[in-house]
């Protein structure tokens, strides 16, 4: 069922463009920047709907509350009705989402392992076969793509601390491998086996099971204006 929020924004971009189209062809001369000006707020009060209508985890709700509340004060700071500085939002955001990544990677999993480094660049374990070992991954700016179904994978546990900083992490698991997943985003999404999770600060677990309780692969994910995704293929 399509949520509130995209029906209603959706219907905002119609009349934008409709009427645009009529100011082009000469029919109407309707000024739109004034319009713009004082009430494009509506479209984080519509995201944050959005939010709210479609999805039901508390962090969602955060994300969804945030959103709403930061519309509202600019729409009404445009408008008139309240009268504040908006420097002060700004100087308060950015060091929140340091606090939040910080907390993020206090809560996270504690474990050695080598580090794998995607900066700037990418980093790629999809085709020729290579050994699973436990280990972290940073995606810096950059973009890594995991296929453990090339992975030579032994018996036992392991341990993926993925960590995306405006950068991309793709992991591909074995459909027939019991695999957990958990993790964190800021200003980002989540992806884990089909349970999705975005916002400006939300969470998310996911996970499949198998016959095979010899072999388990852990994933915490975090991501900071990035996104992180797992999905599950067949050999």
């Amino acid at each position: 069922m399509q949520s509130k929020g995209n029906w209603w924004l959706g219907l905002t971009i119609v009349i934008l463009g409709i009427i645009l189209l009529l100011n082009n062809f000469n029919i109407t001369q309707i000024n739109l920047w004034p319009i713009i000006k004082d009430y494009w707020p509506l479209l984080l009060v519509l995201w944050g709907i959005n939010i709210f209508w479609g999805k039901k985890e508390g962090s969602f709700y955060l994300s969804g509350g945030i959103l709403l509340a930061f519309g509202l004060l600019l729409l009404c700071r445009n408008l008139g009705i309240l009268d504040f500085n908006i420097s002060l939002l700004w100087n308060a955001f950015w060091p929140l989402v340091l606090i939040l990544l910080g907390i993020s990677f206090i809560r996270g999993p504690k474990f050695q392992g080598k580090s794998n480094l995607a900066f700037m660049g990418g980093l790629e374990k999809t085709k020729a076969p290579w050994k699973l070992e436990s280990g972290n991954y940073w995606a810096l700016m950059g973009g890594i793509d995991l296929d453990l179904r090339q992975a030579e994978i032994d018996k036992g546990k392991y341990y993926l601390n993925c960590t995306a900083v405006m950068g991309g992490i793709d992991i591909i698991v074995p459909d027939d491998l019991s695999v957990f997943c958990e993790g964190t985003v800021i200003l980002g999404g989540l992806n884990f086996l089909g349970k999705e999770n975005g916002g400006i600060f939300a969470s998310v677990t996911g996970g499949q099971a198998s016959g095979n309780n010899e072999t388990l692969i852990r994933i915490y994910g975090r991501s900071l204006m990035g996104g992180i995704e797992v999905k599950a293929k067949s050999k």
